[in-house]
């Protein structure tokens, strides 16, 4: 089945668009709604966060009195020595005059910190006030004095000082249940530096809070309350649920959603519950932090979810109705511009028909009607009859060989004017070539030519390289039809004096006797000899080669210097001015010169250097026969020097093995450590070689006060060489010993001391005789 295009658009474009809207509005709607839950929910932690900052602000201004009185109690003891405590208690009376917060007052006191006569760690002094029928009584209590009540808030606070709030109790200040109020304890220690001597309580009444917390309505049928550390509710619109916890009254969700555990660790956090009436409630806590204390409480807020979400419901319902009158709207819309679209397409499309049956006439353009798509359309077509007959012109134009007929593309996508354009212009280029052509063929015969003159030139005069220099840049410069050039080479005959030598220059047809050095990396010369790559410049200052270049006084319009480089290795350099720009090709030329050039002149200083070489061998030559007959007599010096010195070692090996046969001897290393004792040292020790290596000179001395500054000096005198003699006393066995020892230096070649020899005497018998 045909369709016309109308009906297309309506289908298509219809279906689609409708396709679009829905997705785009279903997206946007649910998106809308998820929005307006999660802005609900940010309203409710907003609230919870605002009033748990309310009651922080309540509960640590109280917290600030009391750790302002417990600081004002330093000087306890100076109070307590001029009997002077009733300046403390009139301030606590005051502060409970003024706070109609706190309820009651304790003040406790170590004894052992108020009497000096208490030597015991446990004992307190209790001062009580407490408010009773408008008036502020008062009490005092002695508690502990046989031991402290462990396991108690005060015993608690006194093992680990720390400023607390305690958990939410019931008290009665008249006695009556019916005055039963909800309050906690603030308990701040007094510390004497780090000493814990006291403790500061005041009981609050969190009564006050309940008109707080039935202010929190953040939606119809929200409440909010307030949870202890340990999940006791200390203030909640429900009676029947204040001072009763969380285990007891919401167990399953303190299970589900660790409320008791995220409370004591002080997060904020957030879920969803439902109540015995299967009403769904979203809760959020805010943790609220009391002074120093590491205790958290948390403020919280319940609210319906159906409340919650009701405006979410509302915005839902009402996009859904803006849509379907969005949908019938659009319908109509595209039902009328699907009739304005086919019309004039019909009409186009026949007259492409005649286009494509080869009708091209100007008769055949269509008529322009609006400013939109359809008659922009009607606009390409016309201009494409206009380009086919301007192309057919062109044709008929290039057949009668008119390559120069004025031609205009149609636009820049005009591809058969461009292929009409470039048949023309390949016509024109292949007289370009054929011109180009002949031009390449008289440079290569040229540069054949030329390459062919220099390699004649570079065969003759080479003995003298300065001879070899001038004939080859006169040729060249004339060659080139430059003005000046100049051969430039590197001297190295002094391997410490290295520099560049202008080695023979030629301008203006005569030949220039210039004495010229350059130092290595020096200008241009330099430069190209470094880089090892061809310098050609043409824009440069008109006093630029006065400076740079090695050549003289004019100012060329370029100027060319290419190194003479053979084997990877520079020789020198080229170098080439002239009044007129050079060619790619005259560059090249040069290079390839220069190629031959170096090769040349590497075979000249290599004979030269093999001149050298031979005279200088020959002088070596004769200097080795001399030296050769001086070491000769070196030698037998030196044969001499050492039979005297084995003749030495066995006389001195000699007078060793002879004191071993006479005497106890033994030899150390310069830090007194043993290397070396005979047999008799070791029977007089009566011990073991491997039991004495490596002991310290004097391990058996008897006495050993100050030993340590005996042994230093002792040996630090061996090391500047200074012979030593002493009489030590041993004990072996229990049996005492004495030796008469002399210890003396042994020198290595050099002079320094490298060991001692100890040559001991025993002289324990004449020593016990003088004894006796």
């Amino acid at each position: 089945m045909k369709f016309r295009i109308q009906t297309k658009l309506l289908v298509y474009i219809l279906s689609t668009t409708s396709l679009i809207y829905l997705l785009a509005f279903g997206y946007l709607s649910l998106n809308d709604y998820d929005a307006s839950i999660k802005e609900a929910k940010k309203l409710t932690d907003s609230y919870a966060e605002k009033y748990a900052n309310n009651v922080m602000i309540e509960l640590n201004r109280d917290m600030a009195i009391t750790r302002t009185l417990v600081q004002s109690f330093s000087q306890y003891k100076d109070f307590h020595e001029r009997k002077q405590e009733g300046a403390y208690y009139e301030m606590l009376k005051n502060v409970l005059e003024n706070n109609p917060q706190f309820l009651n007052c304790a003040l406790n006191f170590e004894l052992f910190a108020i009497d000096k006569n208490h030597q015991k760690e446990y004992g307190r002094l209790r001062k009580i006030f407490y408010k009773s029928s408008g008036l502020i009584n008062e009490r005092i209590d002695t508690l502990e004095i046989t031991g402290d009540s462990i396991g108690g808030q005060y015993y608690n606070i006194k093992v680990n000082p720390k400023e607390e709030l305690s958990e939410p109790y019931t008290f009665t200040p008249t006695g009556n249940k019916l005055d039963m109020v909800l309050v906690s304890s603030i308990s701040i220690p007094i510390m004497d530096r780090k000493e814990f001597v006291g403790l500061l309580q005041f009981d609050v009444d969190l009564d006050r809070f309940k008109a707080m917390i039935n202010e929190i309505r953040p939606y119809d049928d929200s409440y909010g309350f307030l949870i202890s550390n340990k999940g006791v509710y200390a203030a909640i619109p429900f009676d029947s649920i204040a001072n009763k916890t969380v285990e007891k009254v919401i167990p399953e969700e303190n299970l589900e959603h660790n409320v008791m555990l995220n409370i004591m660790d002080g997060k904020q956090f957030s879920y969803m519950r439902t109540d015995e009436n299967n009403k769904s409630f979203y809760v959020s806590y805010f943790p609220l932090s009391f002074g120093n204390s590491e205790s958290y409480w948390s403020l919280g807020i319940a609210v319906p979810y159906d409340v919650m979400i009701s405006k979410a419901r509302n915005n839902l319902y009402f996009s859904i109705i803006v849509a379907i009158i969005g949908f019938i709207v659009l319908a109509l819309v595209i039902w009328y511009i699907s009739k304005g679209i086919s019309i004039p397409l019909i009409k186009t499309a026949e007259t492409i028909k005649e286009l494509a049956k080869g009708n091209i006439s100007i008769d055949k353009k269509l008529e322009v009607k609006g400013n939109d798509e359809i008659s922009d359309i009607s606009n390409s077509l016309n201009t494409l009859i206009d380009g086919l007959e301007n192309n057919i012109q062109f044709a008929l134009e290039i057949g009668r060989g008119n390559l120069e007929y004025n031609f205009e593309l149609s636009s820049n996508q005009d591809v058969l004017g461009s292929a009409l354009m470039n048949m023309r212009k390949s016509l024109k280029q292949a007289a370009q070539d054929e011109a180009k052509r002949k031009s390449e063929d008289k440079r290569l015969n040229w540069a054949t030519q030329g390459a062919a003159k220099f390699a004649e030139l570079m065969r003759e005069n080479t003995d003298k390289l300065s001879e070899f220099s001038y004939n080859i840049i006169s040729n060249l410069v004339r060659y080139l039809e430059a003005s000046q050039g100049g051969l430039f080479i590197i001297n190295n005959n002094k391997k410490d004096d290295v520099f560049i030598e202008l080695s023979a220059s030629y301008a203006y047809d005569r030949r220039k006797y210039i004495d010229k050095k350059i130092r290595m990396g020096v200008g241009l010369v330099g430069r190209c000899i470094n880089e090892q790559e061809t310098i050609y410049m043409t824009d440069f200052p008109e006093d630029y080669l006065n400076i740079a270049s090695g050549l003289g006084q004019s100012t060329p319009q370029s100027i060319l210097l290419v190194p003479i480089l053979f084997n990877q290795k520079v020789f020198g350099v080229i170098e080439m001015a002239s009044f007129k720009k050079m060619e790619q090709y005259q560059i090249k030329f040069v290079e390839r010169i220069g190629e031959s050039i170096g090769s040349t002149i590497s075979n000249v200083k290599m004979n030269e250097q093999t001149a050298k070489l031979l005279e200088e061998s020959r002088i070596q030559s004769e200097e080795l026969v001399a030296q050769e007959e001086e070491m000769r007599q070196n030698m037998e010096e030196m044969k001499t020097t050492q039979e005297e010195l084995e003749r030495k070692a066995m006389d001195f090996e000699g007078i060793i093995n002879a004191l071993n046969g006479v005497t106890l001897v033994a030899e150390f290393d310069m830090q007194g450590r043993l290397i070396e004792i005979n047999r008799d040292f070791l029977r007089l020790l009566n011990t073991s070689k491997d039991a004495m290596l490596g002991t310290f000179q004097g391990a058996f001395a008897v006495t050993k006060d100050d030993r340590r500054n005996v042994f230093r000096d002792f040996w630090n005198d061996l090391r500047r060489g200074i012979i030593k003699k002493t009489i030590q006393h041993i004990q072996i066995n229990d049996k005492d010993i004495w030796l008469s020892e002399a210890y003396t230096p042994i020198y290595d070649k050099n002079g320094n001391p490298y060991k001692v020899l100890n040559i001991s005497v025993d002289i324990t018998e004449s020593m016990l005789n003088k004894v006796e």
